[in-house]
Protein backbone atom coordinates (compact mmCIF):
# COMPACT_ATOMS: atom_id res chain seq x y z
CA UNK A 1 0.00 0.00 0.00
CA UNK A 2 1.07 3.44 -0.97
CA UNK A 3 2.64 5.42 1.77
CA UNK A 4 0.09 8.66 0.92
CA UNK A 5 -3.08 6.06 1.50
CA UNK A 6 -1.66 4.13 4.89
CA UNK A 7 -2.36 7.27 7.86
CA UNK A 8 1.21 7.34 10.33
CA UNK A 9 1.27 4.91 12.80
CA UNK A 10 0.45 7.79 15.69
CA UNK A 11 -2.74 8.68 14.09
CA UNK A 12 -3.89 5.11 13.42
CA UNK A 13 -3.31 4.08 16.90
CA UNK A 14 -5.06 6.97 17.92
CA UNK A 15 -7.92 5.49 15.51
CA UNK A 16 -8.21 1.89 17.10
CA UNK A 17 -7.73 2.84 20.71
CA UNK A 18 -11.86 2.65 20.68
CA UNK A 19 -11.97 6.41 20.89
CA UNK A 20 -14.87 7.48 18.68
CA UNK A 21 -13.01 10.46 16.71
CA UNK A 22 -12.29 9.89 12.55
CA UNK A 23 -8.46 9.91 12.07
CA UNK A 24 -8.44 13.10 9.93
CA UNK A 25 -12.47 13.84 10.04
CA UNK A 26 -12.27 11.58 7.34
CA UNK A 27 -15.83 10.80 6.10
CA UNK A 28 -15.36 6.96 5.65
CA UNK A 29 -12.60 5.22 7.42
CA UNK A 30 -11.31 1.97 6.06
CA UNK A 31 -9.43 -0.65 8.31
CA UNK A 32 -6.79 -2.61 6.58
CA UNK A 33 -5.72 -5.75 7.54
CA UNK A 34 -2.08 -7.09 7.13
CA UNK A 35 -2.76 -9.78 4.15
CA UNK A 36 -2.44 -8.88 1.00
CA UNK A 37 -5.37 -9.22 -1.00
CA UNK A 38 -7.34 -7.46 1.97
CA UNK A 39 -5.02 -4.29 1.31
CA UNK A 40 -5.78 -4.42 -2.25
CA UNK A 41 -9.85 -4.52 -1.84
CA UNK A 42 -9.15 -1.83 0.88
CA UNK A 43 -7.62 0.03 -1.73
CA UNK A 44 -10.43 -0.66 -4.45
CA UNK A 45 -13.07 0.35 -1.87
CA UNK A 46 -11.04 4.06 -1.03
CA UNK A 47 -11.21 4.73 -4.78
CA UNK A 48 -14.90 4.03 -5.63
CA UNK A 49 -16.26 5.58 -2.55
CA UNK A 50 -13.21 8.98 -3.29
CA UNK A 51 -14.38 8.93 -7.12
CA UNK A 52 -18.00 8.05 -7.44
CA UNK A 53 -18.79 9.70 -4.33
CA UNK A 54 -16.56 12.89 -3.70
CA UNK A 55 -16.10 11.56 -0.39
CA UNK A 56 -12.97 11.36 1.93
CA UNK A 57 -11.87 8.43 2.85
CA UNK A 58 -8.96 7.11 5.35
CA UNK A 59 -7.43 4.05 5.89
CA UNK A 60 -5.70 2.71 9.08
CA UNK A 61 -4.17 -0.68 9.82
CA UNK A 62 -5.59 -3.00 12.30
CA UNK A 63 -6.09 -6.93 13.29
CA UNK A 64 -9.33 -8.38 13.23
CA UNK A 65 -10.45 -8.19 16.71
CA UNK A 66 -9.13 -4.41 17.09
CA UNK A 67 -10.93 -3.59 13.12
CA UNK A 68 -14.37 -4.84 14.68
CA UNK A 69 -14.22 -3.06 17.90
CA UNK A 70 -13.30 -0.06 16.38
CA UNK A 71 -16.23 -0.55 13.81
CA UNK A 72 -18.49 -0.56 16.91
CA UNK A 73 -17.05 2.51 18.46
CA UNK A 74 -17.20 4.42 15.72
CA UNK A 75 -13.74 5.24 14.80
CA UNK A 76 -13.46 2.78 11.88
CA UNK A 77 -16.28 2.41 9.23
CA UNK A 78 -15.30 -0.65 6.71
CA UNK A 79 -13.29 -4.01 7.33
CA UNK A 80 -12.67 -4.84 3.57
CA UNK A 81 -12.63 -9.27 4.34
CA UNK A 82 -14.52 -10.81 6.85
CA UNK A 83 -13.59 -14.75 6.77
CA UNK A 84 -16.52 -17.04 8.20
CA UNK A 85 -16.53 -18.98 10.18
CA UNK A 86 -12.98 -18.01 11.18
CA UNK A 87 -14.58 -14.46 12.88
CA UNK A 88 -17.20 -16.26 13.92
CA UNK A 89 -17.20 -14.85 17.28
CA UNK A 90 -16.29 -11.29 15.76
CA UNK A 91 -19.60 -11.82 14.07
CA UNK A 92 -21.80 -13.03 17.04
CA UNK A 93 -20.82 -10.67 18.89
CA UNK A 94 -21.21 -7.05 16.74
CA UNK A 95 -23.41 -8.27 14.00
CA UNK A 96 -26.02 -10.40 15.31
CA UNK A 97 -25.92 -9.47 19.02
CA UNK A 98 -25.10 -5.33 19.15
CA UNK A 99 -26.15 -5.19 16.10
CA UNK A 100 -23.90 -2.14 15.14
CA UNK A 101 -21.64 -4.33 11.93
CA UNK A 102 -23.29 -4.97 8.87
CA UNK A 103 -22.15 -7.63 5.91
CA UNK A 104 -22.32 -7.12 2.70
CA UNK A 105 -25.51 -8.60 0.52
CA UNK A 106 -22.80 -11.20 -1.61
CA UNK A 107 -19.25 -12.21 -1.26
CA UNK A 108 -16.79 -14.94 -2.33
CA UNK A 109 -16.20 -18.30 -1.29
CA UNK A 110 -13.30 -20.26 -0.03
CA UNK A 111 -12.16 -23.50 1.91
CA UNK A 112 -8.53 -24.46 3.74
CA UNK A 113 -6.63 -27.86 4.58
CA UNK A 114 -3.40 -28.89 5.61
CA UNK A 115 -1.09 -30.02 2.37
CA UNK A 116 1.69 -31.28 1.08
CA UNK A 117 3.84 -31.09 -1.70
CA UNK A 118 3.47 -34.05 -4.09
CA UNK A 119 6.99 -34.59 -4.03
CA UNK A 120 6.58 -34.68 -0.31
CA UNK A 121 3.95 -38.10 -1.17
CA UNK A 122 6.19 -39.25 -3.26
CA UNK A 123 9.20 -39.55 -0.97
CA UNK A 124 7.44 -39.84 2.04
CA UNK A 125 3.81 -41.97 1.51
CA UNK A 126 1.75 -39.45 3.48
CA UNK A 127 -1.52 -39.39 2.40
CA UNK A 128 -3.80 -38.34 5.62
CA UNK A 129 -3.62 -35.58 8.37
CA UNK A 130 -2.84 -38.54 10.64
CA UNK A 131 0.26 -39.44 9.40
CA UNK A 132 2.04 -36.15 10.11
CA UNK A 133 1.04 -37.93 13.83
CA UNK A 134 3.57 -40.57 13.28
CA UNK A 135 7.27 -39.40 15.02
CA UNK A 136 8.99 -40.88 12.17
CA UNK A 137 7.26 -39.71 9.70
CA UNK A 138 7.57 -36.15 11.44
CA UNK A 139 11.47 -36.11 11.20
CA UNK A 140 11.42 -36.17 7.67
CA UNK A 141 10.16 -32.70 7.88
CA UNK A 142 12.35 -31.69 10.84
CA UNK A 143 15.25 -28.47 8.95
CA UNK A 144 16.71 -27.38 12.34
CA UNK A 145 17.67 -30.96 13.72
CA UNK A 146 15.56 -31.24 17.08
CA UNK A 147 13.60 -34.16 15.90
CA UNK A 148 10.47 -32.67 14.99
CA UNK A 149 9.03 -31.12 11.27
CA UNK A 150 8.02 -28.15 10.89
CA UNK A 151 4.09 -26.75 9.51
CA UNK A 152 3.20 -22.93 9.24
CA UNK A 153 -0.19 -22.62 10.49
CA UNK A 154 -0.37 -19.15 8.98
CA UNK A 155 0.45 -15.73 10.19
CA UNK A 156 -0.03 -13.69 13.49
CA UNK A 157 -3.40 -11.58 13.65
CA UNK A 158 -5.29 -14.08 11.31
CA UNK A 159 -8.54 -15.70 13.03
CA UNK A 160 -7.78 -18.86 10.63
CA UNK A 161 -3.91 -19.19 11.99
CA UNK A 162 -5.38 -19.90 15.72
CA UNK A 163 -7.66 -22.67 14.11
CA UNK A 164 -5.08 -23.96 12.63
CA UNK A 165 -3.11 -24.30 15.84
CA UNK A 166 -5.93 -25.83 17.52
CA UNK A 167 -6.77 -28.55 14.72
CA UNK A 168 -2.69 -29.25 14.73
CA UNK A 169 -2.99 -29.69 18.30
CA UNK A 170 -6.35 -32.19 17.61
CA UNK A 171 -4.86 -34.62 15.46
CA UNK A 172 -1.57 -34.52 17.32
CA UNK A 173 0.67 -32.80 15.32
CA UNK A 174 1.58 -30.26 17.31
CA UNK A 175 3.09 -32.96 19.44
CA UNK A 176 5.94 -34.04 16.35
CA UNK A 177 6.00 -30.60 14.91
CA UNK A 178 6.95 -27.01 15.61
CA UNK A 179 3.91 -25.39 14.88
CA UNK A 180 5.02 -21.81 12.99
CA UNK A 181 3.58 -18.90 13.10
CA UNK A 182 5.22 -15.96 10.90
CA UNK A 183 4.35 -13.78 8.07
CA UNK A 184 2.61 -14.54 4.38
CA UNK A 185 5.91 -13.70 3.32
CA UNK A 186 7.91 -16.21 5.15
CA UNK A 187 5.54 -19.22 4.60
CA UNK A 188 5.42 -18.74 1.06
CA UNK A 189 9.01 -18.44 0.81
CA UNK A 190 9.12 -21.87 2.49
CA UNK A 191 6.45 -23.38 0.31
CA UNK A 192 8.45 -21.88 -2.81
CA UNK A 193 11.85 -23.47 -1.76
CA UNK A 194 10.18 -26.68 -0.77
CA UNK A 195 9.26 -26.65 -4.78
CA UNK A 196 12.63 -26.35 -6.23
CA UNK A 197 14.37 -28.65 -3.68
CA UNK A 198 11.44 -31.02 -3.69
CA UNK A 199 12.25 -31.87 0.10
CA UNK A 200 9.27 -32.82 1.98
CA UNK A 201 6.82 -29.80 3.27
CA UNK A 202 3.66 -29.77 5.03
CA UNK A 203 1.61 -26.91 5.47
CA UNK A 204 -1.53 -25.20 6.16
CA UNK A 205 -3.17 -24.15 2.63
CA UNK A 206 -6.11 -22.13 1.30
CA UNK A 207 -7.98 -21.13 -1.24
CA UNK A 208 -8.07 -18.28 -2.63
CA UNK A 209 -4.17 -18.25 -2.49
CA UNK A 210 -1.08 -17.55 -4.79
CA UNK A 211 0.19 -20.81 -3.59
CA UNK A 212 -1.58 -23.21 -5.73
CA UNK A 213 0.60 -21.61 -8.70
CA UNK A 214 3.93 -22.04 -6.73
CA UNK A 215 3.73 -25.80 -5.82
CA UNK A 216 2.14 -28.52 -6.86
CA UNK A 217 0.00 -29.26 -3.54
CA UNK A 218 -1.75 -32.35 -2.35
CA UNK A 219 -4.51 -31.93 0.24
CA UNK A 220 -4.02 -34.57 3.10
CA UNK A 221 -7.30 -36.37 4.03
CA UNK A 222 -8.99 -35.45 6.80
CA UNK A 223 -12.28 -36.59 8.76
CA UNK A 224 -15.31 -34.55 7.00
CA UNK A 225 -16.79 -31.26 8.62
CA UNK A 226 -19.30 -32.02 11.33
CA UNK A 227 -20.22 -28.33 12.70
CA UNK A 228 -20.62 -30.90 15.90
CA UNK A 229 -17.19 -31.41 16.19
CA UNK A 230 -16.57 -28.03 15.63
CA UNK A 231 -15.44 -27.08 18.85
CA UNK A 232 -13.33 -23.25 18.09
CA UNK A 233 -12.28 -20.95 20.92
CA UNK A 234 -10.77 -17.66 19.90
CA UNK A 235 -8.18 -15.91 21.96
CA UNK A 236 -10.89 -13.04 22.28
CA UNK A 237 -13.46 -15.38 23.88
CA UNK A 238 -11.19 -17.17 26.33
CA UNK A 239 -7.30 -16.68 27.26
CA UNK A 240 -6.79 -20.37 27.43
CA UNK A 241 -8.52 -20.94 24.07
CA UNK A 242 -5.51 -23.74 22.77
CA UNK A 243 -5.83 -25.83 25.81
CA UNK A 244 -10.16 -25.90 25.67
CA UNK A 245 -10.88 -25.50 21.93
CA UNK A 246 -10.83 -29.16 19.84
CA UNK A 247 -11.21 -29.45 16.33
CA UNK A 248 -10.66 -32.75 15.09
CA UNK A 249 -12.68 -32.53 11.39
CA UNK A 250 -12.26 -30.53 8.32
CA UNK A 251 -12.81 -27.23 7.57
CA UNK A 252 -16.33 -26.24 6.33
CA UNK A 253 -16.94 -24.11 2.93
CA UNK A 254 -15.82 -20.49 4.36
CA UNK A 255 -17.64 -17.54 3.42
CA UNK A 256 -15.93 -14.05 3.01
CA UNK A 257 -17.89 -10.80 2.87
CA UNK A 258 -16.98 -6.70 3.57
CA UNK A 259 -18.50 -5.78 6.93
CA UNK A 260 -19.73 -1.62 7.85
CA UNK A 261 -20.73 0.06 10.10
CA UNK A 262 -24.45 0.31 10.29
CA UNK A 263 -24.22 4.23 11.10
CA UNK A 264 -23.28 4.97 7.80
CA UNK A 265 -26.85 4.18 6.95
CA UNK A 266 -27.70 7.49 8.01
CA UNK A 267 -24.22 9.41 8.25
CA UNK A 268 -23.23 8.14 4.70
CA UNK A 269 -26.20 6.76 3.01
CA UNK A 270 -24.67 6.61 -0.28
CA UNK A 271 -21.52 4.75 0.59
CA UNK A 272 -23.03 2.16 2.43
CA UNK A 273 -25.39 1.22 -0.30
CA UNK A 274 -22.04 0.79 -2.65
CA UNK A 275 -20.56 -1.30 0.53
CA UNK A 276 -23.57 -3.50 0.74
CA UNK A 277 -23.10 -4.55 -2.92
CA UNK A 278 -19.57 -4.93 -3.24
CA UNK A 279 -18.46 -8.49 -3.92
CA UNK A 280 -15.58 -10.41 -5.60
CA UNK A 281 -14.54 -13.39 -7.01
CA UNK A 282 -12.54 -16.71 -5.70
CA UNK A 283 -10.27 -16.28 -8.73
CA UNK A 284 -9.99 -12.45 -8.57
CA UNK A 285 -8.79 -12.86 -4.84
CA UNK A 286 -6.58 -15.32 -6.20
CA UNK A 287 -5.07 -13.15 -8.97
CA UNK A 288 -4.62 -10.30 -6.20
CA UNK A 289 -2.67 -12.43 -4.03
CA UNK A 290 -0.33 -13.83 -6.83
CA UNK A 291 0.59 -10.12 -8.26
CA UNK A 292 1.16 -9.02 -4.52
CA UNK A 293 2.91 -11.65 -3.15
CA UNK A 294 4.93 -13.08 -6.11
CA UNK A 295 4.98 -10.36 -8.65
CA UNK A 296 6.07 -7.74 -5.58
CA UNK A 297 3.62 -5.43 -7.13
CA UNK A 298 1.87 -2.43 -5.05
CA UNK A 299 -1.72 -2.87 -3.30
CA UNK A 300 -2.89 0.96 -5.21
CA UNK A 301 -1.55 -0.52 -8.47
CA UNK A 302 -3.31 -3.71 -8.42
CA UNK A 303 -6.63 -2.54 -7.54
CA UNK A 304 -6.57 0.48 -10.11
CA UNK A 305 -5.76 -1.89 -12.96
CA UNK A 306 -8.05 -4.35 -11.94
CA UNK A 307 -11.60 -0.82 -11.54
CA UNK A 308 -9.95 -0.31 -15.42
CA UNK A 309 -10.73 -3.52 -16.54
CA UNK A 310 -14.26 -3.95 -14.65
CA UNK A 311 -16.07 -0.50 -14.75
CA UNK A 312 -19.14 -2.26 -15.27
CA UNK A 313 -18.27 -3.98 -11.79
CA UNK A 314 -18.39 -1.13 -10.20
CA UNK A 315 -21.77 0.90 -12.37
CA UNK A 316 -23.59 -2.66 -10.46
CA UNK A 317 -22.24 -1.61 -6.86
CA UNK A 318 -23.98 1.73 -7.38
CA UNK A 319 -27.24 0.25 -8.46
CA UNK A 320 -26.51 1.35 -12.22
Amino acid sequence: MTIHKMLLATVATVALQGVAIKAYAADVTIGVPSWSHAQIIANVIETVLTDELGIDVAMVPGTNPVLFEAMDKGSVDVHPDVWMPNQKDLVNKYVNERGTVLLSENGYTGSAATCVTKATVEKTGVKSIYDLGDPEIARLFDTDGDGKGEIWAGAAGWASTTIEQVRFKSFGISETFEVLVMEEELGIARLRAAQVSGEPLATMCVIPHAMWKIADLVVLEEPEYDESKWNMIQPTEDPDWLEKAHVEVAWPEMNVQLAYAKRLETDQAAAAEILGRISFQTEEISDFIYQATELKRDPADIAGDWMEANPDRIRGWQGL
